[in-house]
C-alpha cells in the first residue's frame, strides 16, 4: 500500500465506444493499473463510452483479432480489481438505453454526479 495519502482516489472519464475499439481499451487498463496500486478507482461513462456498457454489446469487441481478450473480458476484469463502474444517467438515452439494458454492477448516477466525483479525486485521466 502507498504511504503517502495524496493520489489514491482516481477518476477516469471515458468518453470513447464501441465506434472506436481502441480507444475502449485503455481507459480500462489504466484503471485496473491503479486499482493494482491499491487506489480507489472510478470509471464514468459518458457520451459515447456508454454505448460499450450495452448488454450483449461489449462481447463483439475485440482490439486484437490474434486475442480471445474482448471488451467484455476488460469490462470483467475491471470490475474484479474492484474498480467502481459508473455511468451517466442521460447518455443512456442517447443510446435508447434504460437500466436493463446496462450490463450487471454498473450504477447508474445522474449528471451531477461527475461533478462530486471529480472533485472528490485527486486526479483525474480523461478519454
Amino acid at each position: 500500500m502507498m504511504d503517502d495519502p495524496e493520489g489514491k482516489k482516481i477518476l477516469v472519464i471515458q468518453t470513447h465506444g464501441i465506434e472506436t475499439p481502441r480507444r475502449t481499451y485503455s481507459p480500462l487498463f489504466y484503471a485496473m493499473a491503479a486499482a493494482a496500486m491499491e487506489m480507489d478507482v472510478t470509471v464514468w461513462f459518458t457520451m459515447d463510452g456508454t454505448s460499450q456498457l450495452k448488454k450483449g454489446v461489449a462481447e463483439t469487441i475485440q482490439l486484437d483479432t490474434t486475442s480471445d481478450v474482448t471488451l467484455k473480458t476488460m469490462l470483467e476484469q475491471t470490475q474484479d480489481a474492484e474498480v467502481k463502474l459508473r455511468v451517466c444517467q442521460q447518455s443512456l438515452a442517447l443510446f435508447d438505453m434504460t437500466l436493463e439494458d446496462v450490463i450487471d454492477g454498473v450504477e447508474i448516477l445522474g449528471a451531477t454526479s461527475i461533478i462530486d466525483l471529480a472533485l472528490d479525486a485527486d486526479h483525474t485521466m480523461y478519454f
